[in-house]
């Protein structure tokens, strides 16, 4: 189980882009990222203590007195910088939003339709209390003003929406994390845990639930301003999550995974990126999904490089160590609710590595983004067929006993092998001996007594008939499931 090409996948110069708007180039950002292999290496955290948690809060803006155009504009402004920002109603939603911002003379910028939220979250508990719509929020920075719209059956409805400001706060490990993002040349992405950016575990409400088996990957952009630096970005990260499990009542941030425009992958859901574990990113489709926001709006203008490297790292780790590729059709089953453009128990089939708006009305991840798929495709192809694949091979050849994986391909603990759990079993490997599934009892008892680090080693044959049961081999003894009694021993 070698790799053929050292222990990481070095980028290709550039992705080949569709026709459409130029490739920015990445603003301050690393020129190169090195992939990680997706069967043989795990996602590393990043080097850093965990920051205290920083409560951001989400407040109204009132609007400013003033006259309103024919299409009832109105202003809001704040005496201190409003970040990150958000349209929310109570009762109707309108049928179209959209928000404007000063640039840094003052003068008004262009107008940018934002997408519904939606209840993205298909279990939400009620809460007795009026629930409330809103907009995807939209990064604004410094600026103090903004202007919004609102329309509904063509008559305007602003009167009828509120401005909130969702404030980040600032976090310990900011610079530290905005210097990931600015550091140049090749290196090994790396995460930002929910501890590292100052994620306020007191605000997630909504304990980790997993799902047997993810089948794809939703691409999704945040649908915010691509003006920030990457020190802005933990705060960005902590102001969606306030957004979603506050404003919007879903408990924790909906996506499992961001990655910022320079690069740097921030872990979302809580529960785990190497878990099956269920978010809030693509209503009718979380259940069987791993969702990668990318950070920005990628309407106009396409993600940069360094974000679809990060991107293509993460989503060629997830699937790969799923044993799934990105052109593999699979087939999902709407939940409904939320932006779903299936009802519930209409099934549709999509790649495995998808875009929201496949399965949702919504615009996510943007025009250019969208054109950016299946170059997306071909990279994170290129990554998984890169890797060796031991483990993948036993799976297949036992799949119907052993299941579906339900976390991704990891080292063991002694750090010589990997496995991967399943539903049923899992199947373990190392350099001596090979990859072998172990299932049911016996693989219940050699994990009772340390696994790998066990006198037993690894394992070095599948389960094999004996007249008084079942038998596996291990590097230093066997296990015997005895069928009269049900019990698993070393044979005498």
């Amino acid at each position: 189980m070698l790799l053929t090409t050292g222990a990481l996948l070095l980028p290709s110069p550039a992705l080949a882009q569709p026709a459409g708007p130029a490739v920015p180039p990445d603003p301050t950002a690393p020129t190169g990222v090195s992939q990680l292999d997706p069967a043989h290496a795990v996602m590393p955290p990043a080097g850093l203590p965990p920051a205290a948690p920083v409560a951001a809060g989400v407040a109204p803006v009132s609007y400013a007195p003033g006259a309103r155009d024919a299409l009832g504009a109105r202003q809001a402004r704040s005496e201190s910088p409003l970040r990150l920002v958000a349209v929310t109603w109570a009762g109707p939603a309108p049928d179209a939003v959209s928000l404007r911002s000063t640039d840094a003379a003052g003068r008004w910028g262009t107008w940018t339709n934002l997408d519904p939220a939606g209840s993205e979250r298909e279990d939400v508990p009620p809460t007795g209390g009026p629930v409330r719509g809103g907009t995807d929020p939209i990064w604004v920075g410094d600026r103090t003003g903004v202007e919004v719209r609102a329309m509904r059956a063509g008559q305007p409805v602003t009167d009828q929406v509120q401005v909130v400001r969702i404030d980040p706060g600032v976090g310990s490990n900011d610079q530290a994390i905005g210097a990931m993002g600015s550091a140049r040349g090749p290196a090994t992405p790396k995460y930002v845990t929910r501890a590292q950016w100052g994620a306020d575990e007191s605000k997630m409400t909504w304990p980790p639930q997993t799902t047997p088996a993810v089948r794809a990957v939703t691409i999704h952009h945040t649908s915010e301003s691509n003006d920030y630096s990457p020190a802005d970005s933990p705060g960005i990260v902590r102001a969606i999550f306030a957004y979603h499990s506050e404003s919007q009542g879903w408990g924790d941030i909906g996506y499992n995974a961001l990655v910022d425009k320079y690069g740097t992958i921030f872990e979302g859901r809580a529960g785990g990126l190497d878990r099956n574990v269920t978010a809030a990113h693509a209503g009718g489709f979380n259940r069987e999904t791993f969702g990668i926001a990318m950070m920005g709006n990628y309407q106009g203008t396409p993600a940069t490089p360094a974000a679809m490297a990060s991107t293509a790292a993460l989503a060629a780790w997830k699937l790969g160590g799923l044993y799934r590729d990105p052109r593999q059709q699979v087939q999902l089953t709407s939940n409904g609710g939320g932006t779903s453009r299936f009802p519930k128990g209409q099934s549709t089939t999509v790649p495995a590595l998808f875009a929201h708006r496949d399965v949702g009305r919504t615009s996510c991840p943007g025009d250019a983004a969208y054109a950016q798929m299946e170059p997306l495709r071909v990279k994170v192809q290129e990554l998984i067929a890169g890797a060796a694949a031991d483990v993948r091979t036993a799976w297949s050849a036992d799949r119907d006993a052993l299941g579906e994986p339900t976390r991704v391909e990891s080292p063991t603990v002694d750090g010589t092998g990997r496995r991967t759990d399943f539903e049923r079993g899992s199947v373990v490997w190392s350099p001596r001996t090979g990859a072998w599934p172990v299932t049911g009892a016996i693989a219940e008892h050699w994990r009772g007594a340390g696994a790998e680090g066990s006198p037993l080693g690894y394992p070095t044959s599948a389960e094999y008939d004996v007249p008084t049961g079942r038998q596996q081999n291990f590097e230093h003894g066997a296990l015997t499931w005895t069928r009269g009694s049900g019990t698993v021993a070393a044979p005498a």
